[in-house]
């Protein structure tokens, strides 16, 4: 997903998927649970749209809530099987922090992430960064401990929580 204007801020912007933006996502998902012979059942297909076309991360319970609109029957336990599964191929990613979801802006890319969570709105961004997990895992080798998934979530104000608040250039120390 890229960062497009925002329709509530004047000049700032924020992750909001566009219908061609969930459908690349889809797309991609679908073509890598083909090409690693995974079911891409009807079901998880609406998880992971519904969270793709979400403003902010969605909880388990939410998703259920959209799931029996649908009209569908829905229970817990189908929930977080799906979920279980999207996590699995690498197409969402779990918050820990709030225990809720988002889609992974990369699926076909294995990588670690750090997410920027605006402890206001709840806007999560998604960036990607070697040097905290290489960092990470440096340390931890020293304890003999074996890293075998990094997720670093990072509290603050999105550019629309915070007005003024300007950060400082590239480089430049303040």
């Amino acid at each position: 997903m890229s960062v497009h204007q925002c329709p509530h801020a004047g000049k700032t912007s924020c992750m909001r998927p566009t219908s061609l933006q969930v459908e690349s996502l889809i797309n991609q998902a679908e073509q890598l649970c083909e090409q690693r012979q995974q079911r891409f059942t009807a079901l998880r297909r609406r998880v992971l749209t519904l969270i793709c076309q979400a403003e902010s991360p969605m909880g388990a319970y939410q998703l259920l809530e959209f799931l029996q609109g649908d009209g569908r029957s829905a229970a817990p336990p189908t929930i977080y099987r799906a979920l279980d599964f999207l996590m699995a191929q690498g197409l969402i990613h779990r918050l820990a922090s709030n225990n809720t979801y988002l889609a992974c802006a990369h699926p076909q890319q294995d990588h670690e992430a750090v997410f920027l969570v605006c402890q206001h709105c709840g806007q999560t961004q998604e960036i990607h960064t070697d040097g905290i997990t290489h960092s990470v895992q440096e340390k931890a080798s020293r304890y003999k401990f074996k890293v075998l998934h990094t997720s670093v979530e990072v509290a603050g104000l999105c550019a629309k929580c915070s007005p003024g608040f300007n950060p400082p250039s590239a480089g430049g120390l303040a």
